[in-house]
């Protein structure tokens, strides 16, 4: 019985002695390995700091060296260090941290520094391209939508794809004109030799909008463009913006829509040139259908008939009616014919036209060709070029 109590009074002893000196013994090993307070990662995008405490069982941070206050922060047990928040240092100056340890208390410090707030943009609107100004020594730069809240990163080489790709992006966002915000990004600091660099002032950034495509029209009775002299057009063959030199002829900006030429449908590219002062404009895409075949002339069973009586021109246009027009001109011996300043009369009518011999004089030329139609999308009705001329001489 004697023996039983002795053992049940040894146990708690044993326990209690293992309780004391377990904590003693790490304190006393914490101790012999402590060094000073070391800083790791500084993040300037989420503003914390890593702060080893380097088995210094109390870290204490001071802005002033006077004033010492015990750091709060989330801590690792793994890497031995505290998560501290930086939000409440200002980022208008530099701004110097001083730690110690409770055990070493040999003071180290950190000086954080300031954004970069003079940093500037400029957007040259006529040569489409960014100017930066006092971008210290940041090798990239970042933009977002204002709208937006999703960085995107570009290299500051020009001859980078990063650069191209914003350049393309940025050129389509002036169809409606838009603002941009611009800064350099942070640089993260890995500790007390190297404190990286904040992301600097965003900058807002104002894309011009290019003005507004020209408003063209095909003159279909001259077969012209209204263009002006302020206007160019793009030419497919030599991958060139060529300078209109006022009213454009489709037979000179687009000749192979002619029938002559090939008929093929033609989709020409016009807008307003660059100048001194602002870019060129949006682009108008102007389709021009092929050019059809020209009436035939001859007897009842062509489209245009002609024949003398009474020493009068009789002329006939057999197919003609007011969905399927026709046009004629008259030329007379002395005159050269031009189809874009010539006189030309319609007929919507299989009727019979009489002329007299003084309008269709003898020698003179009779000029035919189909008639274009202006579009009218609320009628349902295509652009179409007039046809090829076909021609005939008056011989009483």
């Amino acid at each position: 019985m004697k023996n039983r109590i002795r053992t049940m009074i040894l146990i708690p002893i044993v326990v209690l002695v293992v309780l004391f000196t377990g904590p003693m013994t790490a304190a006393s090993v914490s101790a012999e390995d402590a060094t000073a307070i070391s800083i790791g990662k500084i993040d300037y995008e989420n503003l914390t700091m890593q702060v080893y405490d380097n088995n210094n069982a109390i870290v204490y941070y001071s802005t002033d060296q006077s004033t010492w206050l015990e750091i709060e922060g989330p801590y690792s047990s793994a890497t031995k260090s505290y998560t501290m928040d930086i939000s409440w240092i200002s980022s208008t100056s530099d701004a110097t941290l001083y730690f110690k340890g409770d055990i070493i208390k040999t003071i180290k410090s950190i000086t954080l520094p300031m954004k970069n707030s003079s940093i500037k943009i400029k957007f040259d609107k006529v040569e489409g391209e960014f100017i930066f100004t006092d971008v210290e020594e940041a090798e990239t730069f970042q933009w977002r939508k204002v709208t937006d809240y999703n960085w995107t990163t570009v290299d500051f080489d020009e001859t980078s794809s990063s650069y191209k790709t914003f350049l393309d992006t940025t050129e389509l966002l002036r169809s409606k004109g838009v603002k941009i915000i611009i800064r350099t990004p942070q640089l993260l600091g890995t500790g007390i030799s190297n404190v990286g660099m904040r992301p600097s002032k965003e900058v807002t950034v104002a894309i011009t909008a290019r003005v507004a495509a020209p408003t063209l029209k095909v003159n279909i009775a001259k077969l012209t463009i209204n263009t002006s002299a302020a206007m160019e057009y793009y030419n497919t063959k030599t991958s060139l913006w060529i300078a209109c030199d006022g009213v454009s002829s489709i037979e000179d900006i687009a000749p192979s829509t002619l029938y002559q030429n090939g008929a093929k449908n033609v989709t020409l590219m016009i807008r307003r040139a660059e100048t001194e002062k602002d870019t060129f404009s949006q682009t108008t895409y102007l389709i021009i259908p092929g050019q059809t075949a020209p009436p035939s002339i001859g007897d009842n069973s062509n489209e245009v008939t002609y024949y003398y009586m009474n020493s009068k021109l009789i002329l006939q246009f057999n197919k003609a009616s007011t969905s399927n027009m026709f046009e004629y001109s008259i030329c007379k011996p002395d005159a050269t014919f031009n189809e874009t300043f010539a006189s030309w009369k319609s007929v919507t009518t299989t009727k019979a036209l009489t002329i007299s011999k003084s309008t269709a004089p003898d020698g003179c030329t009779i000029y035919v060709r189909r008639k274009g139609t202006d579009a009218n999308t609320t009628k349902n009705i295509a652009f179409k070029l007039p046809s090829a001329i076909n021609h005939f001489t008056v011989k009483y």
